[in-house]
């Protein structure tokens, strides 16, 4: 703004700066460089004369009329009307270029710098919760594990009764193992509110596998049949935006597919749908058409409270500052807009019990001896979080410089 603002006001004086030197031309004055000291002479508005001499005797007067001053009035204003915004662009162009240039010349040193910061910060972190994230990987490890044979041990031939729910639960128990692993990510990178947020999808997935276990069949192919109108709400979605989104457009044949695939999954389920939301997971389930609903049905509506809370930080809705997980142990005011290592304690927690349920409602879609025992092995495991994860959210800063060892934060 400083740099346009200069150039701006130079503008009367290179427009009267022209006008002197026409006058001065047709005077017969015809040295450049006595024309620019003469001019820079009259424009810097000192008393003291200008001594010049171009070897004759011929006096030359100057003299500015009233048509003079309104011709260079209106060369200010056709510039104001037109040229302006040229000085303006070019002023806004080159300062990109600068700009860019200088980020670009320091990027390299300030990345390292950071890289540094973030490296250092995120090994105190894990100092200061190791326990707790240990516990958590374990638990992810061993639910792999169990999920994996359990998914290679499924004889479909002897079991049709829970061929649906098996299929619905296989889709949905990978899913939850992603989230978990991205929790744990956030939380080494000292993002608690993300955990949380991440957290919500990994209530929903261990929520859906609980329904569709305790309700059979019927919710499970709902839950495998949503997939198709839900696509064809996105295919339809994008070729509406697809010009102004510069993505390739569906062409006629594959939104006919679209609709094949949906009128198959209508005749398999025994109903139409009026609107392609019907048909998305969870409206699709025709007593319990959302997750609060859902939630009641498999009596974990006492959840309903940290689903909100973590949906606060997923959408866009007003929070103050203060009220973020990694604020939790700010001694001032301050606005977090990075990395804390504080609020740990109940994105641990809660995840832990997640991946404890979704994971004993895999394992018992076809219970035996051998899955029962790993089922309450997994959930003795989540009780186990709560007492190391707040021990770890209790060794503070504060805990660490009484004990002699280096802060954490």
């Amino acid at each position: 703004m400083r740099v346009l603002e200069t150039e701006i006001e130079k503008i009367p004086h290179n427009l009267m700066r022209l006008a002197l030197e026409k006058k001065l031309k047709e005077k017969g004055v015809a040295d450049e460089s006595a024309i620019i000291e003469i001019v820079d002479h009259i424009l810097s508005g000192q008393d003291a004369n200008l001594e010049w001499d171009d070897g004759t005797e011929e006096e030359v007067n100057i003299e500015f009329t009233q048509q003079d001053e309104d011709e260079v009035l209106e060369e200010i204003n056709d510039f104001l009307d037109g040229g302006l915004q040229d000085v303006i662009r070019e002023t806004v162009d080159g300062c990109v270029n600068s700009t860019l240039q200088q980020y670009r010349k320091i990027s390299g040193e300030v990345l390292d710098l950071m890289r540094n910061e973030t490296k250092g910060f995120e090994e105190r972190t894990f100092e200061r919760w190791k326990p707790a994230l240990d516990h958590l990987e374990m638990m992810w490890h061993i639910s792999q594990e169990l999920g994996e044979a359990h998914s290679k041990d499924f004889d479909a031939d002897q079991a049709e009764d829970t061929h649906a729910i098996m299929s619905a639960l296989s889709a949905i128990f990978p899913k939850a193992l992603i989230v978990t692993q991205e929790i744990i990510c956030l939380l080494k990178g000292g993002y608690p509110d993300g955990a949380l947020a991440r957290w919500r999808s990994l209530h929903e997935l261990t929520l859906s596998a609980m329904y569709i276990s305790k309700v059979g069949e019927e919710a499970a192919l709902n839950y495998l049949l949503s997939f198709h109108f839900s696509a064809r709400i996105a295919a339809r979605q994008l070729n509406e935006f697809a010009d102004r989104a510069q993505m390739a457009p569906f062409s006629e044949e594959e939104l006919r597919a679209f609709d094949d695939r949906c009128a198959a999954a209508e005749l398999k389920l025994g109903r139409t749908f009026a609107k392609d939301k019907a048909g998305e997971w969870p409206t699709i389930n025709l007593k319990h058409r959302n997750y609060a609903d859902m939630e009641r049905h498999v009596e974990m509506d006492h959840w309903r409270p940290r689903y909100k809370w973590a949906s606060r930080h997923t959408h866009a809705d007003f929070s103050p500052n203060e009220k973020l997980l990694g604020m939790s142990e700010a001694k001032s005011p301050v606005v977090l807009v990075g990395a804390s290592n504080s609020g740990f304690a109940d994105p641990l927690m809660m995840t832990a019990i997640s991946l404890a349920q979704i994971t004993s409602t895999y394992l018992l879609v076809t219970p035996n001896l051998d899955r029962v025992v790993h089922s309450q092995v997994i959930l003795k495991l989540s009780d186990e979080m709560n007492d190391i994860a707040i021990k770890a959210r209790d060794n503070t800063h504060e805990a660490f410089l009484e004990s002699g060892q280096k802060a954490p934060v």
